[in-house]
């Protein structure tokens, strides 16, 4: 059951992972329901997408990661490190709420002046929390911010849809690189990229799964940042008689949910892209290996988590895996296209 807290707490939410950001912002979307002056601190490279979702009066402040960065001058980071502990002391919060529990957010939490810190354990910041919450990092994490804030929120369980506002400017954007392709087929958004190289599928596959998809009448969209994502595009491109339409590292966050809704369902890895496209509602087909769906599948009504045939064997973990990763590989391109017919024919 909630608590009737009289104040106010500080949302600490400065993750710069897509995924964890997207599956914990319906729980602060909550908080504000009960708590509409709360502050919410954020990585500044989310800016954009909060504006869609948070509302208009809420309490917003950015962290500078760039500006901190260690490539920045000494002085550059020390100013902008102290501006932003001076606007988080300024709150006048009692409570501080870290829903990334790692180490930086740990200082952060101490640093804040609040006499009520909490945080999750296991991730090298208890130290700095005055209440330590033992999470069940088993269960997904979606449900994990969930737990971190449970004392804020009414005690129902928030849709993972994120209410994002319409952004005309993305809009028009999306449909400028998109020119002559933005009617002439429907739009498949696929992202063959992962942060780490166990969750990616086969260049081969892909370019098996983009000819299946073209002979039925679907245009692919490549989207992703970052060079390696960029490199994988490269390769797949290489194989295929025509390219697609390539948006890799031309897209904002905020133009990316815009490209989603052109598109008739998203195809992809265990990714930030991937999460992001389930929060907008769009139909998702996640390829998943080693990677745990119970804590990191896609949610929504509309997500189809699909595996192999072959399972990796009992002593398999995400780093160490004596079969070649086959519980990624064993997931062949038909079993992708039957599963999209079945779902968005």
């Amino acid at each position: 059951m909630p608590v009737n807290h009289t104040k106010s707490p500080i949302l600490l939410f400065p993750t710069h992972y897509l995924g964890n950001f997207v599956l914990g912002l319906p729980w602060v979307l909550q908080v504000l329901e009960r708590y509409p002056d709360s502050l919410v601190v954020l990585d500044a490279q989310f800016e954009g997408m909060a504006k869609l979702v948070l509302p208009g009066e809420s309490k917003l402040l950015l962290y500078p990661r760039k500006q901190i960065a260690s490539d920045q001058k000494f002085f550059t980071r020390l100013s902008s490190y102290w501006r932003f502990l001076r606007a988080l002391r300024s709150s006048g919060a009692d409570t501080i709420l870290d829903l990334e529990g790692e180490r930086f957010t740990g200082v952060l939490a101490r640093l804040s002046g609040c006499k009520r810190r909490v945080g999750p354990s296991g991730k090298r910041a208890e130290r700095f929390y005055t209440d330590i919450l033992d999470l069940n990092y088993e269960n997904h994490r979606f449900n994990a911010f969930g737990e971190i804030v449970a004392d804020y929120v009414n005690g129902s369980t928030p849709s993972s849809h994120l209410p994002y506002a319409d952004d005309t400017s993305s809009a028009a954007a999306i449909a400028d690189k998109l020119g002559e392709w933005r009617d002439q087929k429907p739009l498949v958004a696929i992202h063959p990229g992962a942060s780490v190289p166990y969750k990616l599928w086969s260049h081969d596959y892909f370019v098996e799964l983009v000819r299946g998809l073209e002979e039925r009448g679907l245009q692919v969209v490549w989207v992703g940042a970052g060079g390696m994502d960029q490199s994988i595009i490269d390769a797949i491109e290489g194989k295929l008689e025509r390219q697609a339409i390539n948006l890799c590292n031309q897209l904002s966050f905020v133009e990316l949910i815009a490209l989603y809704r052109q598109c008739r369902f998203f195809i992809g890895s265990d990714s930030g892209p991937m999460h992001l496209a389930a929060s907008t509602g769009l139909p998702v087909f996640a390829l998943f290996g080693p990677s745990k769906e119970a804590i990191w599948a896609p949610l929504g009504d509309n997500s189809t988590m699909l595996r192999g045939t072959e399972p990796c064997g009992s002593q398999c973990d995400a780093f160490d895996c004596d079969y070649g990763y086959r519980c990624l590989q064993s997931l062949r391109p038909s079993a992708i296209i039957a599963a999209v017919q079945k779902l968005v024919p």
